[in-house]
């Protein structure tokens, strides 16, 4: 009979295993993504793979850049969702000095539920995990830290893609890390991607799309909109430049 190391080593019977923590979801550590040399990867599949790829399916028209052409950031980019698309296609419109110093929110539940994929979104993205359902304390301490350090955030108020269209319930979370970290938050209204690939669609289509960058919304404004009567309360500012039309 073999003994180890040449065989599996005995476990007693009646002794509990430990079993390994999964730090998935929220508690994914993404740290390791903006590390130099990762980085660096980033930058050049953006420029050279992603965004080339994704401009064969929409070339944006854009309206409003030149107002980060002269941010220097950080800033909080606060747009509405209705496709996977959204985030590459606003990523590949950004100035250079941002685009690449950027972080996005994610939502933990989806994109990092396995970890392929919390490996994936954090390399290709710098994406971080986001609570969706409320502001968590632990992913609100990161994005906060993150903007203070000088990183760029891109959210999706609305927590998730718009099922037909038109903008839903927004959450209090780029109001409240602006009014902490006194970033100013940039309204973004994307038309259009929801023609290209819709929520629960698999095929892809060619349509128009136009990027509109808002007037930016100074923390000032942020800390005017009364955060303890709930998300929706605290959105107000933001609300307007995303609901003025149908979106997506």
């Amino acid at each position: 009979m073999k003994s180890f190391p040449w065989s599996r080593p005995f476990w007693p019977n009646g002794l509990e295993k430990d079993v390994p923590e999964r730090r998935l979801g929220i508690d994914f550590d993404s740290s390791w993504a903006r590390r130099y040399p990762v980085r660096l990867a980033r930058a050049a599949f953006t420029d050279f793979a992603a965004s080339p790829v994704v401009r064969l399916l929409a070339t944006p028209t854009v309206h409003g850049r030149d107002q980060l052409d002269r941010t220097a950031g950080p800033v909080i980019l606060a747009a509405n969702h209705a496709s996977h698309l959204d985030t590459p296609l606003l990523i590949s419109t950004l100035p250079v000095h941002l685009r690449h110093h950027l972080v996005v929110a994610a939502a933990a539940d989806y994109f990092f539920d396995r970890t392929w994929k919390a490996m994936l979104w954090s390399l290709e993205l710098n994406a971080i995990p986001m609570e969706r359902a409320r502001v968590n304390r632990r992913s609100a301490e990161l994005a906060a830290e993150l903007l203070e350090q000088g990183w760029s955030l891109l959210i999706f108020p609305e927590g998730g893609r718009s099922p037909d269209g038109w903008l839903q319930e927004l959450r209090g979370g780029a109001a409240y890390l602006s009014q902490r970290t006194q970033a100013p938050i940039f309204p973004v209204h994307i038309s259009g991607t929801r023609d290209i690939l819709a929520k629960g669609s698999r095929r892809l289509h060619r349509a128009k799309v136009t990027i509109t960058f808002g007037t930016p919304l100074s923390s000032s404004v942020s800390h005017a909109a009364d955060h303890t009567a709930g998300p929706a309360k605290a959105s107000e500012p933001v609300r307007p430049a995303l609901s003025s039309r149908r979106l997506g």
